[in-house]
């Protein structure tokens, strides 16, 4: 898995791309360990996210948990299947989708 990181003043932003599975989860999940622990800004962009598991959906509860505690997480450009999974799992409401 590739995941693209920038910084833009305060704001760091992921991008990972393709599967977001369990195979990939653990490379997703120390990218976004560091990025919780760097930052109180973070964005991540799901433009080239095509799918994502229990897996993923673990490790972005994780974070979000962590930036609940004295920070802002958002994902961006969430493809409709994905926020199909969102939705179903309920993560609409727990995650903020811009």
């Amino acid at each position: 898995m590739v995941i693209t990181k920038s910084q833009n003043g305060d704001t760091l932003t992921l991008a990972p791309e393709g599967l977001l599975d369990t195979a990939n989860a653990p490379v997703f999940e120390a990218e976004m360990e560091a990025a919780t622990a760097a930052t109180k800004d973070l964005v991540v962009d799901f433009a080239k996210v095509e799918y994502i598991s229990s897996s993923g959906l673990r490790v972005l509860l994780k974070a979000q948990k962590k930036m609940n505690a004295g920070g802002n997480m958002r994902l961006t450009n969430v493809s409709d299947s994905v926020k199909e999974v969102f939705e179903l799992t309920g993560f609409i409401d727990i995650l903020t989708i811009v």
